[in-house]
């Protein structure tokens, strides 16, 4: 692994975010995508990457350099893990400009507007689901008393059936005895 402050790195960003943070853009797709990290790197390793593994359950993690000592959950077993700071490196060398960090936070309020945009279709959708819930429930309801109705009336044809049966054996027995 290689470590931050290594010459060989000098020409490659600190971070998948550091060229959003050069330059002021207004689209906030764009800015969102940046945040969420939908930039076709997914799952490559840099080598300011931190990798190490969870001491609970042994899984492999990675994470930017910028989470160094950062309290965060392991992907497999959802436990607290506090992320090694490399060896060489200092909390320090963390500290950004105040242009990058007002960047940042023009970028968090698009992603945080977004974040609640969708949890509010999400509430409609809960609102709907709900309301299909509450009329299922009551067509199940509605069925279940059809269903006594039938069986009911099964019953009332099974008894007379019954009765006929026994009416018929009494029929058939009269003339058998009158017979003999």
């Amino acid at each position: 692994m290689a470590n931050i402050n290594d010459d060989t790195n000098k020409d490659m960003p600190l971070d998948e975010g550091a060229e959003l943070n050069a330059e002021v853009i207004h689209d906030p797709e764009a800015i969102f995508d940046d945040l969420v990290g939908d930039d076709g790197l997914d799952g490559i390793i840099n080598d300011n990457d931190i990798v190490f593994d969870c001491p609970g359950c042994g899984h492999g993690l990675v994470i930017n350099y910028r989470g160094a000592g950062l309290l965060i959950n392991c992907t497999e077993c959802n436990a607290a893990v506090q992320v090694p700071i490399p060896d060489g490196m200092e909390l320090a060398d963390l500290d950004q400009e105040p242009e990058e960090l007002q960047s940042q936070i023009r970028n968090l309020r698009v992603a945080l507007y977004k974040a609640e945009e969708h949890g509010r279709e999400l509430e409609n959708v809960v609102a709907s689901l709900k309301e299909r819930r509450t009329l299922l429930e009551k067509e199940r309801i509605a069925q279940l008393r059809r269903m006594a109705e039938i069986r009911s009336a099964c019953e009332t044809i099974m008894r007379f059936n019954n009765e006929i049966t026994n009416a018929c054996n009494r029929v058939i027995e009269m003339i058998q005895s009158e017979s003999r």
